[in-house]
């Protein structure tokens, strides 16, 4: 819990169909001090962010039900201001890429580059206010 006057912590919320991949990441952002929450499919990221209401999602593409573009469709919808992160082993360079390419503010390729990840993270964590 914040306390007054204590800086707001960075939500970032992790959806991956592959668990141990969700999770894994969520280990790493929380010893860098962020507040993460996981979903494995697009419904669960929804009711996630409807409480949790994160900065940034980090976002798998090739998943099954609720494609990754379309839940960053919906979850940006749901909450203006929020920076939609693919992180996919697609290539950019594939033609289903093009599908999805303007759902995401930025692209990750898995695996992916945690001194990369840190720095937008910080960067991000820099601009929320309590």
């Amino acid at each position: 819990m914040q306390g007054p006057g204590s800086p707001a912590r960075l939500r970032v919320l992790i959806v991956d169909d592959l668990a141990d991949c969700a999770d894994s990441l969520a280990m790493v952002l929380q010893l860098w001090g962020y507040d993460v929450r996981t979903a494995t499919e697009g419904t669960a990221a929804l009711e996630a962010a409807h409480d949790f209401r994160p900065h940034v999602a980090l976002l798998d593409v090739e998943m099954p039900g609720l494609h990754g573009g379309e839940l960053a469709r919906r979850l940006r919808e749901r909450l203006p201001g929020l920076l939609t992160v693919a992180v996919t082993a697609t290539d950019p360079r594939d033609r289903r890429f093009e599908d999805y390419r303007a759902d995401f503010h930025l692209h990750f390729s898995k695996p992916c580059d945690l001194d990369c990840l840190q720095t937008l993270l910080a960067a991000c964590a820099g601009g929320i206010r309590g």
